[in-house]
């Protein structure tokens, strides 16, 4: 196989310095592929690395337009990406609906230690990674909570629990694959007010084009944001909730918030309306 190596960094691609955790080069990622697939061919294109926890969709969108440039110039059977875990929920959901067009495997991996405090758990990742290639599979490879690397699908995972572990969104469904040339093209990404499903959330009242409302089944705060979700709609703003059961009853709260003008997402997590509020 010839396999595309799109290091973006994260911990798999850093070291321990006095006990902090910093971004280096992935060489470790590197040498470990070479050496234990001498089989298939590795070919690892520079690309800018960055800290998950500080992207930003711009971020995430000229990795992604490089992924798709490199796989333009020459023939890939797979592309093995590695990435931080922090926000990479977030980034396997946008790269499900980016990168699909291009019908080449891809797989999303990382390591919530770095490789040389627990290099097991890095090379066991970027292994059961190649696997998956081989067999012509998709999504996103973490350890489980029996410390076993598997393939998460990437429009279903959300983002891990304080342990760094991983989990499908059990109500998802797999969205249509989209032309994203649009949002891999224009100049300005919308800017996103995410609202979370906290008690006496702080809405602010400029600053953005769309609004994410993150709700359980009912809605957030419905009384106080129905006047807002209609003032922002009356002036073109978009307004979704998610996630939206696919089948369930409907509360009043949340029928006020949908009969005020915001757009139910169903069948997806937080992390994939996200990408859904982005690319629309």
């Amino acid at each position: 196989m010839r396999i595309m190596g799109a290091m973006l960094g994260g911990t798999i691609s850093s070291y321990n310095s006095s006990g902090t955790i910093k971004l280096g080069e992935p060489s470790f990622v590197r040498s470990s592929l070479l050496d234990k697939y001498p089989e298939h061919e590795f070919v690892f294109p520079e690309f800018s690395t960055y800290s998950s926890e500080d992207a930003t969709p711009y971020t995430y969108r000229e990795a992604l337009k490089n992924i798709i440039r490199e796989a333009g110039l020459s023939p890939f059977d797979g592309i093995l990406i590695t990435h931080g875990t922090d926000t990479c929920a977030f980034f396997a959901q946008l790269a499900y609906r980016v990168l699909s067009g291009l019908n080449i495997p891809f797989v999303i991996t990382g390591s919530v230690k770095a490789p040389d405090a627990c290099p097991d758990e890095a090379s066991g990742n970027l292994s059961f990674a190649v696997r998956c290639l081989e067999d012509e599979k998709s999504g996103a490879v973490f350890r489980d909570r029996n410390g076993e690397p598997v393939l998460y699908k990437a429009w279903g995972i959300i983002s891990p629990d304080i342990n760094g572990i991983y989990s499908e969104y059990e109500d998802g469904t797999e969205p249509e694959i989209r032309d994203c040339t649009d949002f891999l093209t224009k100049d300005k990404l919308p800017e996103i007010l995410v609202i979370p499903a906290v008690p006496g959330a702080v809405v602010p009242d400029t600053g953005f084009d769309r609004v994410l409302i993150c709700c359980n089944h009912s809605g957030t705060a419905s009384i106080e944001l129905e006047p807002l979700i209609r003032n922002w709609t009356s002036k073109g703003i978009q307004c979704f909730m998610a996630p939206i059961p696919v089948d369930s009853g409907v509360y009043e709260s949340r029928k006020r918030l949908r009969d005020a003008g915001a757009l139910e997402l169903s069948g997806v997590p937080i992390e994939g309306a996200w990408c859904e509020v982005l690319l629309r």
